[in-house]
């Protein structure tokens, strides 16, 4: 195949990218829209498919619009969005289709909904960490580029508060003038290698996080003091350690350097405090328009199982429909997170498990078996992009729970488990419902609920 050639987009793909083809192949490009059609350059061949990126465009399909970032339009782009050219109806109609096309085949007469407009398509991001270089002008702060760790500079991102820019531009004035240095891969040497943000819901409160190479930071008492002064806003400063070599953000240790490691946010009229460490939802309003979603659907119930529960803020919204729910988490601060959130809220129906999910389930799930009317009414599934591990899925099976409730941020694995759970022939699907967590990307947010046969 020519490293050149002309490429029409016929369709929208998942992994954010248009999908045409040329000489049999199906050619995957960046950053183009259904009806682009541009001369384009070759990255990537394998035996039936290919990737490319746009060199110059002869005609522009529907929806396209000039993008609000000067990184966006870089020959190599950063990586945090992928349709920023599209208008937000055309990427709402986008993702409405992918999850047609993937999951309509598991349930043929199911009317799987359009995805509603997320309450803030822009600046929706309440936590960013943002990798932190060194060039000739001396640190720098930006985004990957996609499949890379080269750092893309940027000035403004439209996906988080423009707050967390501007907090992360005086932290690197400060870090310069003593004498910090970048963190690089390659060497393994240097400091600083993220700066993270993380902000309430009217960014009166925001945490900090510096995440390091070693112990030692220069200046870090200064540091505090001035950063402190300019941003009254800034609650809790951390410095998190992390030795090793890999793509792993955050390390083990942590020293406190000013404030709490942790800030107060509200969510569907609940109060939450929130650990650095802990999950929360990206996007605050769409989070708003699932829980409402699930209160609906969900009604009365006896005991609910909240797996992979994070602080609570789906337990904790449901609690009131609900005579019991056990959140179960994994991350020991998450956990601690939704223990305070239950008194916070005087929710007295509500305990908490520090544990993994396909440990605990297992076991808890064979305990009910002898005392029946223990056995849960509804489970509520939100785990990390890999999905849920098999040994949970069949401990679900096996226990036959009434209702699931499965939250998904990774369209591929949902499709996976959902085969597991309706293959098992104790499972059929009720529902599907799309919601856009992360505007201005190919990323989708999935609802599905399924009943016991």
């Amino acid at each position: 195949m020519n490293k050149r050639f002309i490429l029409r987009i016929e369709k929208l793909a998942l992994g954010g990218f248009g999908l045409g083809f040329h000489e049999g192949k199906a050619i995957f490009a960046q950053r183009m829209a259904v009806g682009d059609l541009a001369e384009v350059e070759l990255i990537k061949e394998r035996k039936d498919t290919a990737f490319a990126r746009p060199l110059r465009w002869l005609e522009r399909g529907k929806g396209v619009q000039e993008a609000d970032c000067a990184s966006f339009d870089l020959d190599d782009p950063c990586g945090g969005c992928d349709w920023l050219m599209l208008d937000y109806p055309a990427q709402l109609a986008a993702k409405t289709e992918l999850v047609r096309e993937l999951l309509q085949p598991l349930a043929p007469d199911l009317k799987i909904g359009a995805m509603p407009a997320s309450p803030n398509p822009i600046n929706y991001r309440n936590k960013a960490f943002l990798p932190v270089g060194s060039g000739a002008d001396g640190l720098y702060y930006g985004i990957y580029a996609r499949w890379s760790h080269r750092i893309v500079p940027h000035q403004r991102c439209v996906l988080h508060p423009q707050l967390f820019d501007t907090i992360a531009q005086r932290c690197l004035e400060i870090c310069r003038k003593a004498g910090v240095q970048a963190y690089s891969e390659a060497s393994h040497t240097g400091t600083l290698r993220h700066i993270g943000l993380r902000c309430n819901k009217d960014q009166s409160s925001v945490l900090l996080i510096l995440v390091t190479r070693g112990a030692k930071l220069p200046f870090s008492n200064l540091f505090v003091k001035q950063i402190t002064a300019e941003f009254p806003c800034i609650s809790g400063i951390v410095q998190n350690i992390n030795r090793e070599r890999g793509n792993v953000i955050l390390g083990p240790e942590d020293k406190l350097l000013y404030g709490n490691p942790w800030l107060f946010d509200e969510l569907a009229g609940k109060r939450f405090r929130i650990h650095y460490r802990s999950f929360w939802q990206i996007n605050r309003g769409t989070a708003e328009q699932i829980i409402a979603r699930l209160q609906k659907l969900m009604g009365g119930a006896g005991l609910v199982f909240d797996a992979y529960s994070g602080i609570g803020a789906l337990g904790l919204n449901l609690a009131a429909q609900a005579e019991r729910v056990l959140c179960v988490e994994e991350c020991r601060e998450a956990a601690l997170d939704g223990e305070l959130n239950s008194e916070l809220n005087d929710l007295a129906n509500v305990d908490h498990l520090c544990a993994r999910v396909e440990d605990a389930l297992p076991a808890l799930l064979s305990d009910q078996q002898s005392s029946p009317c223990k056995t849960p009414d509804v489970i509520i599934l939100d785990p990390p992009r890999s999905g849920v591990k098999p040994a949970a899925l069949q401990a679900i099976i096996d226990t036959g729970i009434e209702r699931i409730f499965y939250l998904s941020c990774a369209p591929m694995t949902l499709h996976r488990d959902l085969k597991i759970l309706l293959g098992s022939g104790r499972y059929k699907l009720e529902g599907i419902q799309p919601f856009d967590m992360f505007p201005q990307t190919w990323h989708i947010e999935t609802l599905a609920w399924l009943s016991r046969v």
